[in-house]
């Protein structure tokens, strides 16, 4: 059998983001409990949405490593926080994908007209693990937090002890592509090297972001020009050829939207809605990759079956965001969703082909590195950017002219790919 659309449309009308970095030193979020970080989150995607509570009709949550907050069934816990008492509510978790599968599981709910509008969301905070009670807390260890993680992967049967994603999502994808297209070593690292410097160009203009400054002022305050720095002690492998810098940064943070039928959205939002074309999931499990590391079959079907529910191909994308906790995902995953030609990503982000200014604009909140990964609510923020890029709200990183289609793409720890297609009405 194969996937088909939903009868109405659904569209996104509002949404919200904290600023990501840590609660205990990010001036913005510093101390908030993660009650506060979800309430400012809701609070800012109905604002933006022109709508109180009263007319959310459900909202669905979603969080990963519950236990360093202490909490379970945040919905019953924040339903008085943000102002739903008595609404229907469900917990979601696809690991990092979690707010973009929250996003089609929330279309689905509006456009079965059992109700209008509904409140996706997720919060995370992982610089941190509560002690006795949410207002105390003490720095996470980042093996701690990285161990914690892997309880993703079936440790059943297929693993049985700390997952080194490095390697695995980081140095094997940029092996993999080097072998497959042939590139020099020197070559594949100077596109690292220029992607790296994209992302932080796109990081230094987003006030949300986490990493803010510019590749260029980090080297010159070390002294070095942006070539000599990549490959200077500061920016060690990771797991070689990965270095350092092109992995992700832990952040905390929350993003929401609101989702309404396609019809109500008209009458609601004062704001071009939307609408959101098309999606599809698709699950695995360990090892989620195959004997080629730059394309994962998670990806292809979840793009593929996306793209037929919306009516497109890669090719009509005006903007893409990938999952790029290891930056080399930039490159291969752009490939994979049709977005540039097989083999030619590396030579594009060598170009500035990337650059929010660019031809194939990709990434312009910063990425998982610059914006930092906050786990569940990041595909929510990687949505929130595509929304304010298509609405024309994105500021100095602004594409132009503004996006009329975009794509999303998230995975949940490699085993969950979700992805959202999205389409600027009028």
């Amino acid at each position: 059998m194969g996937f088909g659309s939903i009868k109405d449309k659904a569209s996104i009308i509002g949404v919200g983001c904290t600023k990501f970095g840590s609660v205990l030193e990010t001036p913005e979020i510093k101390d908030l409990t993660f009650h506060e970080l979800a309430a400012m989150a809701a609070k800012e995607a109905m604002d933006d949405a022109g709508i109180t509570e009263s007319e959310v009709d459900g909202f669905i949550f979603g969080n990963m490593v519950s236990h360093i907050s202490h909490l379970y069934s945040h919905n019953t816990q924040l339903c008085d926080w943000l102002g739903l008492e008595l609404k229907p509510s469900i917990n979601i978790a696809t690991a990092c994908s979690t707010t973009n599968t929250a996003l089609g599981t929330a279309a689905m709910m509006v456009a079965s007209r059992k109700m209008d509008c509904v409140l996706a969301m997720a919060t995370e905070i992982l610089s941190s693990e509560a002690q006795d009670d949410q207002l105390t807390r003490k720095p996470l260890d980042i093996t701690t937090l990285w161990y914690w993680t892997d309880f993703g992967v079936d440790q059943l049967y297929a693993y049985h002890h700390s997952y080194d994603i490095a390697t695995a999502y980081g140095g094997l994808p940029i092996l993999g592509y080097m072998k497959k297209y042939k590139i020099p070593l020197n070559k594949m690292d100077e596109a690292m090297r220029e992607l790296h410097r994209t992302l932080r160009l796109h990081g230094s203009l987003n006030p949300k972001g986490f990493v803010t400054q510019s590749l260029e002022a980090e080297a010159k305050d070390a002294g070095m020009s942006v070539e000599e720095f990549w490959t200077s002690k500061k920016n060690p492998f990771l797991s070689w050829p990965c270095r350092v810098k092109s992995a992700l940064n832990t952040v905390d943070g929350a993003s929401a939207m609101i989702v309404c039928n396609a019809k109500v959205a008209e009458k609601l939002s004062k704001k071009a809605p939307i609408d959101i074309s098309g999606f599809h999931w698709s699950t695995s499990n360990y090892p989620w990759f195959n004997d080629d590391f730059t394309e994962y079959p998670m990806d292809v079907e979840a793009f593929k079956w996306a793209y037929k529910m919306a009516g497109i191909n890669g090719s009509k994308l005006d903007y893409l965001s990938v999952h790029d906790c290891m930056q080399i995902h930039d490159i291969t995953i752009c490939e994979n969703a049709g977005y540039v030609p097989k083999g030619t990503a590396w030579e594009a982000a060598v170009k500035g082909k990337f650059r929010f200014d660019g031809e194939k604009p990709m990434q312009t909140s910063g990425g998982k590195h610059c914006k930092g990964h906050a786990f569940t609510a990041s595909a929510g923020a990687d949505i929130y950017e595509a929304v304010k890029q298509m609405r024309k709200e994105a500021d100095k990183r602004q594409i132009k002219p503004p996006p009329e289609w975009s794509a999303v793409h998230n995975h949940g720890y490699g085993m969950h790919t979700a992805v959202t297609v999205m389409h600027r009405r009028g």
